[in-house]
């Protein structure tokens, strides 16, 4: 099972684009004796949930309706929250290293270099 964010207008390229990239690995593994489907639950990146990207791959590995679309709002939410964190992270070391760099310049040496003499 793999969860793909895409464009809310065109969720079908991007179910495409799992199914072509991940053939080849179901295929290696179906040729070693492992029975192997691919289920690809697509979100779109507004918050869509569609029913035939979302709701059917989850409804076909067991669960209910209900559980289905319960399911599938949580995992966009912890996804929202998992790139919030990345960004924050990510911002904050950046802010980090400017500070540090800046710190550790001698004025003037970002346009002038050293004299070699």
């Amino acid at each position: 099972m793999e969860v793909k964010y895409c464009e809310d207008t065109r969720p079908r390229s991007q179910l495409e684009a799992a199914h072509h990239q991940l053939s080849v690995l179901c295929q290696h593994l179906r040729l070693a004796a492992a029975n192997v489907s691919l289920h690809t639950i697509l979100l779109g990146m507004g918050g869509t949930i569609y029913s035939p990207y979302s709701l059917e791959p989850l409804k076909h590995a067991g669960l209910d309706p209900q559980k289905a679309t319960k399911l599938a709002l949580k995992l966009h939410a912890h996804s929202v929250q998992y790139a919030y964190k990345l960004v924050s992270t990510r911002r904050a070391l950046e802010k980090t290293f400017a500070a540090k760099h800046h710190r550790d310049l001698v004025w003037g040496t970002a346009s002038h270099p050293p004299d070699p003499h």
